[in-house]
Parts: structure tokens; C-alpha cells; sequence
């Protein structure tokens, strides 16, 4: 029994788990608790932070909330610094790029550069598309979701939950994973058949995630921000100055979560969570929407930004190129 092929790394555990327990590490539901909201408003009072709610007007919180939600005639470009203090005496530090197109094809350009090796990752997604920008080779990598998915995808053998215990030798029933030696990059995954499907539904799960194909793909900052913004358990806590810019600071009422944003345009300047064991910090050099005209789907098209680039279909290169420009998953 050997480890995946650094195209599967990011499956073992849920290889070794799979019957054990859901792969797709399931929310736990919270309870809700009777009067969050009176307690919220209670805490402002008492702070004297009620203009977070406002009266009459849009709120502050309404107007940062209002401010990441662009119009789908548009195409939505962000840019910031991310810093991620992993608790542990250690930091990792990236930044990225983003154009998002908000109707169909849902076409989407990334760059993210990895503060820790300097590699810069350029990649497009459109409908079905996905482009990788290679600036090493000058190259760009096509391939199709479907071929993606289908390359990595394992060899999955179906048996018996008592076989798979005599295979990993163990008693506890979990999803075994072998290498054969002449198929290195493309293993065979002994399974239970419960086992077999989560390991599927997985792996397509984790293709629909590396591609907006199907819609937008929602920013997990958006996400988070605006789950802060509507849950009534912020208060603003006063002015600050960034960079010469006049903001405005909110935070959760356990302080774990701080979102600043610009006084006049309400637009995100940072946002910063904080967990059990240290916490990130998004540093926004640009947040805004672009017309939908020539020069801005010029964005969205890595043959336009990159008019030499040598151009390639070739699925394998495609799954190379990738391992090589995200080294970290």
C-alpha cells in the first residue's frame, strides 16, 4: 500500500474515510439560541454603536453588504494580499487576482502568486474550458472538464467489507488505496461499494470546485463577509485610517471577525477572521465592477493577454502544469 500521486493527494484521507464517515465533511448544524438578535442590538446599545443598524437610510451595515453584491451585467474584479498566520509560529502569504464575468459562460481569469516560492498561477475557466498560462514555457494548457475529471479519476474495485479488512489488515472498515507498479499515476482504489460511490461523488465534487463552469463561483470571503454582515451580531466600532483612506471598522460581537471598508464607497479594504489557531487577513488593493465592452472581455481571454503563447490540448501536460503551478493542492 502506497500514498496517491500528487494529482490525488488532497483524497487520501477521505479515501481512508470514506465509509466511515461522510466524505464531504458534512456542517454541523447549530441550534439556534432565542433572542441572538434582541442580544445583539442590546450589546450596540450598550456600546452606544447603534447607527450600525441606522434608522430611516441605509445602515452601514446595509451599504457594506449592498457593496459586495455586483450586478450580473458586469464583470467583477477584485484584487488583494492575503496573510495567514497558521498559529504555530509560522505565516504563509499569497496574493490574487481575480475577473469574474456574471452571466453566461460565467468566464473567470485568476492569477495567484504563492509569497512562499514567487510561482505566479494564471488560469481561465469558461463554461466547460479550462486555460492554464504557463509564463516559464509560454504556454497555455487546454483542457475540458470531462477530460479532467476523466484522468483523475482511479481505478475503483468493488469488495466485500470483510475483503477490504484483510486487505488493510485492520479492523476498522474504511476505503483501502493500492498502487499498481506499472500505473504510478493512475491508481487503483480497492473500496467498499458505499465506499466506492462517496470516493466518486467526491472527486466530481472537487472537479465542479476547481471550475465555475456551472455558475458563478461564489468568493468564500463574499461568502463569510456577508454572513457577518446579515447575521445582526456586528456593531461598528469607529473610523480608521488605511493607507491614507478614510474607513470604517466592524466587528463581530466576539471580536473574532473584523471588516473594514472604505467610508465613502463602503467597498472592503480588509477582512480578517481569526480562529482557535491563528487566522487570515485579506488586504483589498481593488474591488469593482467593469463594463461588459471589448477591452474588459479582452481581460478574460488568456490568448489576448498572452499573444505568443504556444497553445496546447494535451490533457496530460494540462495535469502537469497544474501539479507544477500549485504545488500546495
Amino acid at each position: 500500500m502506497t500514498a496517491l500521486p500528487p494529482s490525488l493527494d488532497r483524497f487520501g484521507p477521505e479515501l481512508e474515510d470514506a465509509v466511515h464517515r461522510d466524505l464531504g465533511s458534512r456542517r454541523r448544524r447549530r441550534r439556534m439560541v432565542r433572542g441572538v438578535v434582541v442580544l445583539a442590538v442590546a450589546a450596540a446599545a450598550a456600546l452606544g454603536l447603534l447607527s450600525a443598524f441606522g434608522k430611516g437610510g441605509p445602515s452601514v451595515v446595509e451599504r457594506a453588504a449592498a457593496a459586495l453584491q455586483p450586478s450580473d451585467a458586469a464583470i467583477l474584479h477584485f484584487q488583494f494580499d492575503a496573510k495567514q498566520d497558521n498559529g504555530d509560529g509560522t505565516v504563509a502569504t499569497w496574493s490574487q487576482e481575480t475577473w469574474q464575468l456574471r452571466v453566461a459562460p460565467y468566464t473567470r481569469r485568476q492569477i495567484a502568486v504563492d509569497g512562499s516560492d514567487g510561482i505566479r498561477a494564471e488560469s481561465l475557466t469558461s463554461g466547460d474550458t479550462n486555460e492554464l498560462f504557463d509564463a516559464r514555457t509560454d504556454t497555455i494548457y487546454i483542457a475540458t472538464s470531462q477530460q479532467l475529471l476523466a484522468a483523475r479519476m482511479p481505478k475503483i474495485t468493488v469488495v466485500s467489507k470483510s475483503k477490504l479488512m484483510k486487505l488493510t489488515q485492520s479492523s476498522r472498515v474504511g476505503v483501502a488505496y493500492l498502487m499498481r507498479p506499472n500505473a504510478a499515476s493512475h491508481p487503483e482504489v480497492v473500496a467498499t461499494r458505499q465506499g466506492a460511490r462517496r470516493l466518486r461523488q467526491q472527486i466530481a465534487r472537487e472537479q465542479r470546485r476547481d471550475s465555475s463552469g456551472g455558475g458563478v463561483l461564489p468568493e468564500e470571503f463574499r461568502s463569510e463577509i456577508l454572513a457577518l454582515l446579515n447575521s445582526g451580531r456586528v456593531v461598528v466600532t469607529g473610523h480608521v485610517t488605511v493607507d491614507g483612506r478614510d474607513a470604517i471598522r466592524l466587528e463581530s460581537l466576539d471580536g473574532k471577525k473584523i471588516y473594514v471598508v472604505d467610508a465613502s464607497t463602503s467597498a472592503p479594504i480588509e477582512w480578517t477572521t481569526t480562529g482557535e489557531s491563528g487566522g487570515v487577513t485579506l488586504r483589498f488593493g481593488a474591488y469593482e465592477e467593469l463594463p461588459v465592452d471589448s477591452d474588459s472581455m479582452a481581460l478574460l481571454d488568456l490568448e489576448a493577454q498572452h499573444p505568443n503563447a504556444r497553445v496546447t490540448h494535451d490533457v496530460k501536460a494540462y495535469m502537469a502544469d497544474e501539479a507544477r503551478l500549485y504545488p500546495h493542492g
